[in-house]
């Protein structure tokens, strides 16, 4: 479905697309390994079509908003002027869109690698087909990214009859993670060298390992600075500020002060919060 939407989008704006995307080569290679499966042309006219969406509904919008404030006229100017710029921000973030997602996807591969290594030492230390070391990965649930790696390996042998040491250089091209490209690569070499797989993905395991106990540890360093500030932002500056503040209140008058500290205690505390238990959540290993 979402798919027939696309083709009426690059129907309309595929002619602008072709014209633009010389200066937009550089999402090319994000596209393939963030596994988005559009075009240039058809990205770049879905951005175009986003952004002119957001244009449109924003003028009216802030147009109201600034009627209050100011001459009709004036407020229509306004709008169109924001609305513009709006709308160019959300294409030029249309244009990182595809890079975040690599990173992304990236991360997730590498966070579930060093298990998933293990499970192909087992299966290497059975003297199976090396299609087979991949076929064990492929059946780990708990991390889909790193399972879709090791199909799109298995579709190439098994599917488009591929040898495997052309599937591992052109799933090494594809794939966002770096980690994941060089156990990729060096189980090639293994392969074609004549040298012992399971030695090789065992001492890839323990490198591997060992990168994410220093994560861990890197990650447990973080969340104990973290906790600090947590406790002198959220607990001792607003014992202090209240104090302060009722301080002030008695001096000059509570109309201000009160506002400020509903302020402070229902809005700026619970924001604060949130933004902590977001990062540590996009910071944990």
């Amino acid at each position: 479905m979402f798919e027939e939407h696309i083709k009426k989008i690059y129907l309309s704006y595929g002619e602008i697309a072709r014209r633009i995307s010389p200066n937009f080569g550089y999402i090319i290679e994000d596209l393939k390994k963030s596994g988005m499966r559009y075009t240039l042309e058809e990205y770049l006219s879905l951005a175009i079509f986003i952004s002119l969406i957001v244009t449109a509904v924003e003028i009216p919008i802030i147009t109201f908003i600034f009627s209050f404030f100011m001459p009709v006229i004036i407020a229509i100017v306004f709008a169109l002027v924001f609305s513009a710029i709006g709308g160019v921000v959300i294409f030029f973030l249309f244009t990182t869109y595809p890079k975040a997602q690599v990173s992304n996807l990236a991360s997730k591969i590498e966070k579930g690698l060093p298990f998933s290594v293990s499970y192909m030492v087992a299966s290497a230390s059975s003297d199976a087909p090396p299609i087979t070391i991949f076929e064990s990965i492929s059946k780990i649930e708990e991390y889909p990214e790193l399972k879709q790696q090791a199909l799109n390996v298995i579709r190439d042998v098994k599917g488009m009859g591929m040898d495997m040491l052309t599937a591992l250089r052109r799933e090494a091209k594809r794939t966002p993670s770096k980690e994941f490209r060089d156990l990729l690569l060096g189980l090639e070499a293994t392969l074609t060298s004549g040298g012992d797989v399971t030695s090789f993905l065992s001492g890839k395991a323990n490198n591997l390992f060992k990168q994410y106990q220093n994560k861990i540890k890197t990650h447990a360093d973080l969340l104990s600075m973290l906790t600090e500030m947590y406790i002198t932002i959220m607990i001792v500056g607003p014992i202090f500020f209240m104090i302060l503040s009722s301080v002030m209140a008695v001096i000059g008058g509570a109309g201000n002060i009160l506002a400020m500290q509903a302020l402070i205690s229902f809005v700026l505390m619970p924001i604060i919060s949130v933004a902590f238990a977001f990062y540590i959540n996009i910071a944990s290993p």
